[in-house]
């Protein structure tokens, strides 16, 4: 990639990562958390694209993939509380859990996964993409990098207490767990945000995420002979 295009998605991405991550934190609607914090892992992913290697072109394509699976679970887990308490303050709701365990359980998986803990599969790829940036000299962004992960898991973990693990308001305690055709989704995406780190294992890396890596690798070789040109 050539140079001022590198710098260009590595100013986007870690910002995106940072001001994501800042606004995420401060907010009590549920479903606006997990807005701004798709803008934070997105900048997860354009930042790698910055890095420029191929070590961080890996890292970018696994975490899209994996921020494809973990936040379509957290979003249809938040449809799936609105669904039956038609409310996404948090402030207003917590314990869901107790009346609702496959909401709350498969929530919880899908928060540790983003917020980058191990061994489920965000842990992986974010591992990956901090990896590449201390392969290629950003000490300083893998920093950034590290501090917005915490950030993150900082929130999730917020909202779990304050919407799934709080005490359990009386207007809710007579509520039930969300149908078993919307519970369905939640437990398939579950068991690939726990699995997905396999991804990574040489053989199955090889025959899924290498050529895709080369893809991306020959797609800006030819941007640079073009606008080299």
């Amino acid at each position: 990639m050539l140079p001022y295009v590198n710098t260009i998605f590595l100013v986007i991405g870690t910002a995106s990562m940072v001001l994501g991550a800042y606004l995420a934190l401060g907010q009590n609607d549920y479903k606006r958390l997990l807005a701004y914090s798709s803008i934070s892992q997105i900048g997860f992913v354009v930042f790698a694209l910055g890095l420029a290697t191929p070590l961080a072109y890996l890292g970018a394509l696994f975490h899209m993939i994996n921020h494809a699976v973990f936040k379509s679970l957290l979003f249809l887990d938040a449809g799936s509380v609105v669904y039956r308490t038609d409310e996404r303050d948090m402030n207003k709701l917590g314990g869901i859990s107790e009346v609702m365990p496959i909401t709350g359980s498969t929530a919880l998986i899908g928060s540790l996964s983003i917020g980058g803990i191990p061994p489920l599969s965000g842990f992986w790829s974010k591992l990956v993409i901090i990896l590449a940036a201390v392969q290629s000299g950003h000490y300083i962004l893998a920093s950034v990098a590290v501090l917005a992960s915490i950030v993150t898991i900082t929130y999730y973990l917020k909202s779990l207490r304050f919407t799934f693990f709080g005490e359990l308001p009386a207007a809710f305690a007579k509520i039930k767990e969300s149908p078993v055709l919307m519970c369905i989704p939640l437990i398939i995406l579950t068991i690939l945000t726990i699995g997905m780190g396999v991804l990574l294992l040489p053989g199955v890396r090889a025959l899924l995420l290498d050529p895709a890596v080369s893809i991306i690798e020959g797609g800006i070789d030819y941007a640079k002979t073009v606008l080299g040109g």
